[in-house]
Formats: structure tokens, C-alpha cells, sequence
């Protein structure tokens, strides 16, 4: 024990941060919380996608385009960035390369309209593409060839990993690389000073710091209290205005190129008042809104670049949110409302560091004071650029083109792109669901004539503003209407208050799950029936208490499960729903239903079986799937310690569900080797074994042979790295516990092996860890030679990828081994896209 501390001790104080070519960890920044907190409640949600579209005219080179677009991603590391959910925190997974092909869709065969048809449908479909954040690439790419000299370039990056002024860095740097490529020299890109991850441990810091707590305080005092939504009227009628190809359609874009000449008399107008551009279009946006909707106090967000100088190089998801209240006085002018913005602009900016995130779960903005914010407004010069290329063929000429929306994330996201070549042009994303065309039109000629008539005279109260197109006119007629949304919404808060009645919990699981909720949240009472979504908690909170709910209950809820089941007694239901009735057995009814042979899947190492449910959903409706949960879990036995112990106690419990064969075992690595003792001991007592499966089980004798290949320093740096890895976050009181754990679970191995190596077979009841049991008992386990077959289900990415395909069972099994892969590895065989493969190889060998 002492020694063991010692080491442990060591380890934390000698670990240090090592240049490696492998796969590294980082905490991920707010930002990227939200955008991973947003895709769970619905996996891969192209409203999340950043779509890209860039005309190529010329003789285009393909395979230097390739090429170009992996240099990218190698200088950049966000570009090979994963996301995993790690003990309740999310982390960024740096990969050392990950290729990114480019699908190329040739249309050169179709004529006229069904050529423009075609490649409008791949528009629309790769600008919906899923990604999925665990497996990566986040960066899609894809080319359409129109005629030899025509192609598309669709370009898509997941808004996770990238921000507006990352688009343009990664358009200038391909170029940069695809230029040097043709013409065969280096390319003249300066060196990276850091990469996002290194930002990331930064802010992380800055988080921690006095001067967040300063910003916070500035946000508490200027924001204030009462900031309600603003609440757009909807056209109950749009979705019945929409063309054929957009019916389902969640995410459009109208815009409308500003007037040259009122942009030029707006540029002189900023000059003399001494404000920039983006602030008067921000008032014109504010006066906009008002008209619009009837509101005097307006809450907008607004992104922000939140770069400096040594990030601006950089893709990365840098962009912030900050929030700006307006209040339009019945009598203020627009000259009025303009020093008012820019007075808040002014102030802002000092503060924009601080996470939005930060912003909104801070307890000041809980209750009836959340901040809740549907309406954006954005002003950024193009980040992208027309470019000429000179080529061996001649020259190409690479330009920009308007992307299609993915789908609208927030009620209005009103921007303004100020293109070089054409001057700011006014840009409104919507969903055509709820809004007709010619809404959306409506507010952005009201944007222009209210930016005329408050140039014109800028004394003029901003509601006597004149407004002379019929569209923009039917706009501001429909304003009147929403002031009822505000009274709803206080009525609402109202009658949540008083549905929200302190019920305390009824039962041992509902106190479990209470004591689970108070400490996570910091809430001292929380009622079983009392909502998450009403407590004032944020995505970090949600991610903390569902993975201590699921670690507790060896439960798999996700985010979305917590959407639909967000009280306290519901989620008590979940888990009463997912454990099986006979809690005397080992046997865990994973789909009962069937007349076939059942089939019977082997616990991994750890001992529990929910894993299971998704694949077991996925079996023929005819055959029953039963998981075998360890032995080591039934309350009141003593654990058994030896695997021929455990396997002839399953036996005799799957036995009393089917007594004769034909038998169908599955195990999941640990399970494997448990399986095949099993369906040893069943041929051996005359049964029927149909069929022995392995998900991804390896031999112990082939992961010696495999770690052997480690020099002793490797194997200390393996465990340096494991260690840090599970501590870097943790302070120093949490790294103690943590060490306590350890040394809590390797005091029971050590006593498991023990009294093994004694002769005992069994642990007392009170004594016990499923995980460190199993892993004494497969230790001190030697598989004798099998005669049947064996059909091994093998992830396809493997810690030595290297190795023998048969992980180490061509000296066990006699009868042949039959091998499926799998995409993933091997913690991801149950996880999509990876499990339907599997269920399918698994129907196949059950028919």
C-alpha cells in the first residue's frame, strides 16, 4: 500500500508535458461546450454546420487540391480535432493526421436544367451534412464538376472547430498551398506561434482568474435584471409558400446589397459622429427591431471575434457572444440611440473575453432574470476574397460564392458582410418554416429606409422614422401584436413557480438521485418533480450530473435524455425501467420477446450489461436477448474468483431459462474468454453450442506479447500520461480523492489475488469490485483448447493495428475462426455507425 502511494505520488509530480507524435487530450473551451451540448440533443444537426461554396474556373488540378486541403489540415490542429466526453468533462482529442477526402459528384454528362438541378441537390445536401464530433473528420469537402473547366467546391467545417474569420483563413491558406503545388515551390505561410488548443488551457486559465470575476460583475451591473426575449410574429401560413425542394427546409437566407451611395453617406456620417460603422448599423438594427416588433427594451446578441494578435492566424472557434440591452425611448432620437450603442460597444469590448456560457448560468441571471436570447446581429468584413491563379495550362480563378443555410439555429441572425468588391450587403437568416419570403424581404427594406431617413435627419425620434414601401410597411404593421409573448411569458414563469412545490423524495432511489442533484447543481433542495431547465443550470452542469447519474447507475441518459426526462422522479422511472426484475440472477432481460433460441451476451470487465441494450434492439424480432451481468454485482453473494466458477454459475441460470441447447454465446472482451470457458464446460456436459461469439476479446498471452515490445521507459511513460490525463483538471483535493480511489480498488486486486493464490474461491459479500475481481480472476486463467468455432467480431481500430487479426485465438480455437470488423474501436463497437454493422453480422450468424 505504502508503495503504491509512493508511486502514485511520483507519478503526479514527475509527469510532465512530452512533444509526441500520438493523440493528446484538452480541456475543450465554453464555446465548444455549447456547440457539443447543442449537437446531443440532436445528433449531427446541420443548423451547426458552417457551408462554404467557391466557383472554379480554369484547369483545376485535383490531386494538388487534395494535397492542398491535407497541408491545411496538418498546420492546423482544430481541423483534426475529435470531442469525448471524459468523467463528466468534454475534451478535445488532437489527432496526429487525419485524412479528409474530397468526393468528387461529375455532372458534365446532364444538359442545362438537369445539370443546375443536380448541383443545386448536392449544394443543399452537403451543406446538411451529419457530422459526427467523436469520430471526425469535422471538415467536409466536396467537388462538382461541371465541364473541364467548371467545378464547385463545397466546402463545410462544423461550427465546434471553426468561427467566420477561420473560413477565410482556411480558403487563403489552401490557395496558398494549392499555388505553391502547381507551380512546384514552398509555400509562404509564417509558422503557427501556438495552436487553439494552446488558447484553450489559456482561457481556461483567464476563467479562474480575478479579471473574470471583474467582467462578470460588469455584465451583472450593465445588464441588469428583467431582460425578456424578443418575440418575432410568425406567418402561420410560410410553410405553404415554399417551392417543392425546400418544403422541409429549416434554414434560408434573403439578402439585399445596400445602396452605394447611402453606404458612402453613412461612412461619412461615422466619420463625423466619431463611431464606427458596425455601431450605426447596430442602431439601425435596434430602430429596426423596435418598429418592428412594438418593444422599447431590447435584448440582441451579438458575436465578437475575441481574437488577438497572436491568434488571428488561428482556425478555431474563437467567436464570443455578448449581449446588448437597448432601450428606445418614446421620444429618443436616432442620434440619441446611436451614442447609446456606442457607449455600450465602447464599454463591451473590454470585457469580451468573458464566455457567453458564463453569462447566462450565472446564478444573477437564474429564474425569472434568465437571459434568453433568440434575436443576433452581426457586422464583419468578407473573410472571403476572389483569386487568380497562374497555372503550367493558363490560370484559374477561384471566387466565392453565396452558401446555402443549413438550417436557422436562432429566430433572427441578421447580419451585414462588407465585400470589397460589391460593398456591405445585408444578409438574414430565417426559417422558412415560420417566416414567408416576402417577411423576410419586408424587414430588410425596413433596415435600409430607417438607415435613409435617420441619415437624413438624425434628430428624428426613431418611431416618427418614415417608413414608404409597402413592404417595409407590412412589417411594421405587424408590430402591434407581440406584446402579447412578454405577458405570456411572465404568466408562464408564474404558473412554473407554483407547479414547482417542493415534493420531497418517496423512495431510496429518489433520495439517491436528490443527493445526486443537490451536490452537482450546488442547489441545497431540489424536488423530485422540480424540472432541470427551471433551476438555472448550464450545459456544463447538465454534462456533470448526467455523467454521475450514469456512472452511479450504470446508465447511458445523454443530454437528450434529460430533455425528456427532466425531473427527478422521471429519470427514477428510466432507471427502474432498465433493471431487470429477477435481482436475485444474473440474467438481465434485454428483449424478452421471441420464440427462437435465446442468445446470451457476456458481461465485459466492469460486469454491467446496459452497453448491450442498442445492439440487443437490433437482434431478429424472433430471438430473445438476455445480458449476463457479474456475478460480483448480486447483493448479499460472495464474488467468485475463478473463471470456471463464474462460467458454471451462468450456466446453471442460463439453464433455467432454456435447459437444453442449442446454445448462442456473445462476449464482450473480458466476456470472450468467459463465453468460451462457458461453452467449454457446456460441449463437456453434452449441450449444443450453435454458436460462440467474441466482441473484440483478446487473448491475455497476445496483449503480453504485444506490451513486450515496450522498452521500460515507454511503459512508465504510458502510465505518466494515463495518470496526468485523468488528474490535469483536477485540484488538489479532487487529485487526493482521486489517489484514494486507486488505492481503494487495488487494495481489493490485491486482496482478490491474494486470497486466490491461497486457495479461496470465493470474496466476502461486503468485499467486492466487480471490475477488480474480474480482472484477478481472467489473470490467473488459462483457456484450454476449444474444438468448436469461433465467430470473432473485431474493431476495426486496434491499439496494435499491427497484430495478428485472430487477437491471439488461433492456438485456442480448433473448428476456425470467422472474422467480421467493425468500424470503431473497441469502447465504440455499441455506438452508431459501428453497431448497426454489427447487428447485422450477428443476424447473419444467428439465422
Amino acid at each position: 500500500m505504502a508503495l503504491e502511494l509512493d508511486e502514485l505520488v511520483n507519478e503526479l509530480q514527475t509527469a510532465q508535458v512530452a512533444a509526441s507524435a500520438d493523440l493528446y487530450a484538452m480541456p475543450a473551451t465554453r464555446g465548444q461546450v455549447r456547440f457539443w451540448s447543442l449537437d446531443q440533443l440532436n445528433s449531427g444537426n446541420p443548423a451547426l454546420n458552417m457551408p462554404l461554396m467557391w466557383q472554379c474556373d480554369g484547369a483545376l488540378d485535383v490531386a494538388v487540391l487534395t494535397r492542398a486541403f491535407a497541408a491545411c489540415v496538418e498546420r492546423h490542429e482544430s481541423l483534426r480535432t475529435t470531442f469525448l466526453l471524459r468523467d463528466g468533462q468534454l475534451m478535445q482529442l488532437i489527432h496526429p493526421h487525419m485524412p479528409v477526402p474530397i468526393l468528387l459528384d461529375d455532372v458534365s454528362g446532364c444538359l442545362g436544367e438537369e445539370r443546375r438541378q443536380s448541383s443545386d441537390r448536392i449544394t443543399r445536401d452537403h451543406a446538411a451534412f451529419r457530422f459526427d464530433l467523436a469520430r471526425g473528420p469535422l471538415l467536409a469537402l466536396r467537388l462538382i464538376r461541371l465541364n473541364e473547366s467548371h467545378h464547385l467546391l463545397l466546402v463545410t467545417m462544423h461550427h465546434i472547430i471553426c468561427d467566420g474569420i477561420s473560413n477565410g483563413i482556411l480558403m487563403r491558406d489552401m490557395l496558398e498551398f494549392y499555388e505553391a503545388g502547381v507551380r512546384g515551390v514552398a509555400p509562404q505561410l509564417p509558422e503557427l506561434p501556438i495552436q487553439f488548443a494552446d488558447y484553450a488551457v489559456w482561457h481556461e486559465d483567464w476563467c479562474n482568474s480575478e479579471e473574470h470575476e471583474r467582467s462578470l460583475d460588469f455584465w451583472r451591473n450593465t445588464l441588469g435584471r428583467d431582460a425578456a426575449p424578443i418575440a418575432l410574429p410568425t406567418d402561420a401560413d410560410a410553410p405553404e409558400h415554399l417551392p417543392e425542394h425546400k418544403k422541409n427546409a429549416t434554414g434560408d437566407i434573403q439578402t439585399l446589397l445596400l445602396p452605394s451611395d447611402l453606404t458612402q453617406r453613412a461612412l461619412a456620417y461615422c466619420a463625423r459622429e466619431g463611431v464606427t460603422f458596425n455601431v450605426l448599423l447596430f442602431t439601425v438594427f435596434s430602430a429596426m427591431l423596435s418598429r418592428a416588433t412594438g418593444r422599447r427594451d431590447l435584448t440582441i446578441g451579438s458575436p465578437c471575434a475575441n481574437r488577438s494578435e497572436e491568434t488571428e492566424e488561428l482556425i478555431g472557434l474563437f467567436m464570443n457572444i455578448q449581449v446588448l440591452r437597448a432601450f428606445v425611448r418614446e421620444d429618443m432620437s436616432f442620434r440619441e440611440l446611436l451614442d447609446a450603442v456606442n457607449t455600450w460597444t465602447l464599454a463591451a469590448v473590454e470585457h469580451q473575453a468573458l464566455p457567453f456560457e458564463d453569462l447566462v448560468h450565472d446564478p444573477y441571471f437564474r429564474g425569472d432574470n434568465s437571459l434568453e436570447i433568440p434575436i443576433f446581429f452581426l457586422y464583419q468584413k468578407s473573410f472571403m476574397v476572389a483569386r487568380r491563379i497562374a497555372t503550367a495550362e493558363g490560370s484559374i480563378h477561384i471566387t466565392p460564392l453565396r452558401s446555402e443555410s443549413p438550417g436557422a439555429v436562432f429566430d433572427m441572425m441578421f447580419a451585414v458582410v462588407d465585400r470589397e468588391e460589391e460593398g456591405p450587403r445585408l444578409q438574414l437568416e430565417f426559417n422558412p418554416q415560420l417566416h414567408r419570403m416576402d417577411t423576410v424581404r419586408g424587414y430588410l427594406r425596413l433596415f435600409v429606409e430607417l438607415m435613409q431617413s435617420g441619415l437624413e435627419d438624425p434628430t428624428t425620434a426613431v418611431d416618427q422614422l418614415p417608413v414608404v414601401s409597402d413592404e417595409a410597411r407590412a412589417v411594421v404593421g405587424r408590430g402591434s401584436s407581440t406584446h402579447a409573448p412578454a405577458v405570456q411569458r411572465i404568466a408562464m414563469q408564474e404558473s412554473t413557480v407554483d407547479h414547482q412545490r417542493y415534493i420531497a423524495p418517496r423512495d431510496v432511489l429518489e433520495r439517491q438521485l436528490a443527493e445526486i442533484w443537490q451536490t452537482t447543481l450546488g442547489i441545497e433542495r431540489i424536488g423530485v418533480e422540480s424540472s432541470f431547465f427551471s433551476l438555472g443550470a448550464g450545459s456544463l452542469a447538465a454534462l456533470r450530473l448526467v455523467t454521475r447519474m450514469n456512472r452511479t447507475f450504470s446508465m447511458e441518459i445523454g443530454l437528450a435524455g434529460l430533455v425528456g426526462a427532466p425531473t427527478i422522479a422521471a429519470v427514477a422511472g428510466l432507471i427502474r425501467r432498465r433493471v431487470s426484475a429477477r435481482s436475485e440472477s444474473s440474467l438481465v432481460a434485454l428483449k424478452p420477446e421471441g420464440t427462437r433460441e435465446p442468445l446470451f451476451i457476456v458481461h465485459g470487465v466492469g460486469g454491467n450489461v446496459i452497453s448491450f441494450y442498442g445492439l440487443a434492439r437490433r437482434i431478429g424480432v424472433d430471438r430473445p436477448v438476455y445480458g449476463i451481468q457479474a456475478q460480483a454485482l448480486l447483493p448479499g453473494k460472495p464474488a467468485l474468483l475463478r473463471m470456471q466458477d463464474l462460467a458454471q454459475f451462468y450456466i446453471a441460470e442460463m439453464r433455467a431459462l432454456q435447459p437444453s441447447g442449442p446454445y448462442h454465446l456473445l462476449g464482450y472482451s473480458f466476456g470472450g474468454t468467459l463465453a468460451l470457458e462457458m461453452a467449454r464446460q457446456l460441449r463437456a456436459a453434452g449441450q449444443q453450442v450453435a454458436m460462440l461469439g467474441m466482441l473484440d476479446s483478446r487473448t491475455r498471452k497476445f496483449d503480453e506479447e504485444q506490451r513486450s515490445g515496450f522498452s521500460t521507459q515507454e511503459k512508465a511513460h504510458q502510465r505518466v500520461d494515463r495518470l496526468r490525463g485523468n488528474t490535469e483538471t483536477l485540484s488538489v483535493e479532487a487529485r487526493r480523492s482521486y489517489i484514494a480511489s486507486k488505492l481503494h480498488t487495488r487494495a481489493i486486486r490485491y486482496a482478490a489475488a491474494a486470497a486466490a493464490t491461497l486457495g479461496f474461491r470465493t470474496l466476502p459479500a461486503w468485499f467486492k469490485d466487480a471490475n477488480e475481481i474480474n480482472l484477478v480472476a481472467i489473470n490467473r486463467y488459462v483457456p484450454k483448447p476449444y474444438e468448436g468455432a469461433l465467430m470473432l467480431f473485431r474493431a476495426r481500430d486496434q491499439d496494435f493495428p499491427n497484430a495478428a487479426l485472430e487477437l491471439g485465438w488461433k492456438d485456442v480455437i480448433r473448428g476456425g475462426i470467422e472474422i467480421r470488423e467493425v468500424d470503431g474501436n473497441h469502447e465504440r463497437l455499441f455506438l452508431e455507425p459501428g453497431i448497426d454493422a454489427l447487428a447485422a453480422y450477428l443476424n447473419e450468424a444467428l439465422r
